[in-house]
């Protein structure tokens, strides 16, 4: 129940991935088995983090170590996932024809960034630090 958020977030990350169609089965493969040890190797050393400093009171060292890992795994979380969001607009906007369209397509940017960023802060309160 820990991890639910980081969860929700491969499954969107997912659901993106199988719905670009101009992207080959070798490159969903590839990114479905990135995420997936990407995962493993976050979800490890934070274990690994908790565990070293499982002690009452908990010491000042757990939370800035937990909060550097949460933090260096943003990027290699949120990066590619900007990549591929971008990369489904741009194919989304070339196949729209019509200025309404592609306007419409532009304006739907603002509701998917503002997603991106709620993922963005869900993911990054895992190195929450009181």
């Amino acid at each position: 129940m820990e991890y639910m958020g980081l969860w929700f977030i491969l499954g969107i990350i997912f659901m993106l991935t199988w719905a670009t169609k101009r992207m080959n089965g070798w490159s969903k493969l590839a990114v479905i088995v990135y995420y997936a040890v990407l995962s493993y190797v976050f979800i490890a050393r934070k274990e690994e983090i908790y565990q070293e400093y499982h002690a009452l009171p908990v010491p000042k060292q757990f939370w800035d170590t937990n909060s550097e890992w949460v933090g260096f795994m943003t990027g290699f979380f949120f990066v590619p996932f900007l990549l591929l969001l971008v990369y489904n607009y741009f194919l989304w906007f070339m196949a729209v024809s019509g200025t309404k369209k592609k306007l419409l397509v532009a304006l739907s940017l603002i509701p998917a960034a503002v997603v991106y960023m709620c993922l963005l802060f869900i993911f990054s309160m895992y190195g929450y630090r009181p």
